[in-house]
């Protein structure tokens, strides 16, 4: 037996190409991204202490940057 999902409809339809109409179909449309998310994952486990100190830095320069462009009061990184 054959599970329907939910259809995309109305204004959105456009936008959603990548919605599956079964389980099984939103699965194989899923297949790349889980592929490159595996090879991301092997990666990350052969990252040096020097790499994750550097990823790190990045990522708490892309906070400031992010937060640089938010109002007083409405940023997501710091306290104000």
């Amino acid at each position: 037996m054959r599970q329907e999902i939910n259809q995309p409809s109305g204004i959105f339809e456009p936008y959603m190409k990548y919605y599956g109409r079964t389980p099984e179909e939103q699965l194989e449309k899923n297949k790349p991204l889980m592929e490159w998310l595996e090879k991301q994952i092997k990666a990350a486990e052969n990252l040096t202490e020097e790499d994750i100190k550097a990823n790190n830095e990045y990522l708490e320069n892309l906070k400031q940057t992010i937060d640089s462009f938010r109002p007083e009061g409405h940023k997501l990184y710091s306290e104000e």
